[in-house]
């Protein structure tokens, strides 16, 4: 019998959708063992909806990861001397205040040694520094203790899909081929997080503050209707696909001219471009757009499945919704496979 101490559930908090996926290491697989989603329509709902959806997936852990992102977090590639593991947060500490808008003092601190920077030999390396305000991440944990769960990390959404997709690779060895950089672009309600990988290591990442809400809004105003009826639109155009597209063609361009611009800035400081898109996040099951980004970026895009190649207990997990509804899952299946 598997131990709970094995066991994490991953906990995406997004603006209108929560979802969670609860893995499971049982000797060298990780299994998913549990799984459920709930949509939320108001902020003031959210801690409500997070109690109604744990009660109803009967995960076998309470111990959660979650994350925060938005412009309480900050995420910056530096370069440093090289320092032994033991001393880089002091040092990353010590050097915070030149690379944050933020008192040192009000934020949560972390450092990820990447790879050397320079010629072979270099003294110096590349750190990725993450910060976010103390006061967000202790509410957020507060809210979740408040209704039972153990919340035993907070991470950054772009970042938990790297973790994700190194996941991946090693459920699927092989799959992934050496020296490829691949770009991870996570379209929610109200953001895009991109993460560009190279080898799984983050050579950069950004976050667009356009989302699936800008296109129903955009169908809403098109058609001159309510946002509930633009939404269904959006979900399932039927024979008004036609329409639908033509109402979010310049949001679409918009946030396609975005993620382009990172691409640029990537393959400007860096030797090489971007290979792959990867396509996850709600609004990634949104019809053609897959083919629209595709002509946008002009390279090979495809919308993701993190979930590929992970055995599921299908005792506990609706398994055909969790195939549907798999390329929303990809920042809670990272944040749990963190751990």
């Amino acid at each position: 019998m598997l131990k709970q101490r094995k066991s994490i559930v991953g906990l995406d908090i997004g603006t209108s959708c929560i979802k969670a996926v609860e893995l499971t290491r049982e000797k060298y697989d990780h299994v998913i063992t549990g799984y459920a989603q709930i949509e939320v329509h108001h902020e003031s709902s959210r801690q409500d909806a997070i109690a109604e959806l744990m009660a109803a997936a009967k995960f076998r852990t309470k111990r959660v990861a979650t994350a925060v992102s938005g412009k309480n977090v900050v995420f910056r590639y530096i370069t440093m001397p090289h320092i032994k593991d033991d001393k880089l947060l002091q040092a990353v500490r010590f050097e915070a205040g030149k690379y944050i808008p933020f008192d040192v003092d009000d934020v949560e601190l972390g450092a990820q040694k990447l790879d050397a920077a320079g010629d072979e030999g270099s003294n110096e390396m590349k750190v990725l520094l993450v910060a976010a305000k103390k006061a967000v991440v202790q509410d957020q944990s507060r809210m979740l203790t408040d209704i039972g769960l153990q919340p035993i990390s907070v991470g950054v959404d772009g970042f938990a899909l790297g973790n994700a997709w190194e996941l991946g690779d090693m459920v699927n060895p092989g799959l992934q081929e050496p020296g490829r950089t691949v770009a991870l672009v996570d379209i929610g309600s109200t953001k895009a997080s991109i993460n560009i990988l190279r080898d799984n290591i983050s050579c950069f990442a950004r976050e667009v503050p356009i989302g699936g809400q800008d296109l129903t809004n955009a169908i809403a105003r098109r058609l001159g209707i309510e946002q509930q009826q633009a939404e269904e639109l959006k979900r399932d155009p039927g024979d008004q696909g036609e329409i639908m597209q033509e109402a979010i063609g310049q949001t679409l361009e918009d946030l396609g001219n975005e993620v382009n611009l990172s691409f640029d800035f990537f393959e400007n400081q860096f030797d090489g471009e971007v290979q792959e898109v990867w396509l996850t996040g709600g609004t990634s099951l949104l019809p053609l757009l897959e083919e629209s980004f595709e002509k946008s970026f002009e390279k090979r895009t495809k919308t993701w499945s993190p979930i590929e190649g992970l055995k599921v207990k299908a005792d506990n997990v609706d398994v055909e919704a969790l195939n549907q509804l798999s390329p929303q899952l990809a920042v809670a299946v990272g944040l749990a496979a963190a751990i």
